[in-house]
């Protein structure tokens, strides 16, 4: 696999949809194999959308240890697990159709449960999963808006406060309610990896970093990301 640097990441770019997936899924499947060749478990943080779905769905296919990977949601709608726009949802049916993860190493947010209550509970589950060690590598994409997870610009300063997961809310789509980890998760992550499909998102990519350093935090969270340490890779077809 081809590697090239293009200023804070490494970029990687497909011909087709299919080289899209098959490139992603040989990244994601590189990475878990060297976390678990060196710490012998890999905590893997997973975003949802459209985008990953074929990427997940194959990646759950391929030869590797399993039973010693551990992943959370980067976020997810507050919304019923069964739902078709659940993060978990989607999840289950790719990743989780042929990956044998143990239930005890799959840590999502209860939706079941009061929204206050759902929030705290799952920082916790996280926050004791993480003291296993950071993230070894967390999934992200890019919306039109500029938003990552559920951090939407404007970013509120508790996205990049002190705590592992809080609530946010958009107008924009049609689940308002949304539970996020902060910078503190993505940020710390020692390896981040986008997805962008299409030309709007690799339009809106280069629009960011084109950007000003003024609008970083607020306007931009993936620029936070780029700037928080770690390694990036930009898994693009457009």
């Amino acid at each position: 696999m081809l590697f090239w640097q293009s200023m804070q990441y490494d970029h990687i770019e497909a011909t087709s949809e299919d080289d899209f997936v098959t490139k992603s899924v040989a990244v994601l499947k590189e990475r878990i194999t060297q976390s678990l060749d060196e710490f012998g478990s890999a905590i893997i943080g997973l975003s949802g959308g459209s985008t990953p779905k074929a990427i997940y769905t194959a990646l759950g296919k391929e030869d590797l240890d399993w039973s010693n990977v551990f992943i959370f949601l980067v976020d997810d709608r507050y919304i019923d697990a069964s739902d078709s726009d659940s993060n978990q949802k989607l999840v289950h049916e790719t990743l989780l159709t042929n990956a044998s993860i143990p239930d005890e190493n799959i840590i999502f947010p209860d939706t079941s449960l009061p929204l206050e209550e759902c929030i705290k509970t799952y920082e916790v589950n996280l926050a004791e999963l993480l003291s296993k060690g950071i993230p070894h590598t967390v999934t992200l994409g890019l919306a039109e808006d500029g938003h990552i997870a559920s951090l939407f610009p404007p970013v509120p300063p508790a996205g990049y406060g002190d705590h592992l997961v809080i609530h946010t809310e958009t107008d924009a789509f049609a689940v308002h309610d949304r539970i996020t980890t902060t910078m503190v998760v993505i940020g710390s992550a020692d390896r981040k990896i986008f997805f962008l499909k299409g030309d709007q998102k690799k339009f809106v990519w280069d629009e960011m970093m084109q950007s000003e350093d003024s609008e970083d935090m607020d306007r931009w969270p993936a620029k936070a990301a780029l700037q928080l340490g770690g390694g990036v890779v930009v898994s693009l077809f457009a």
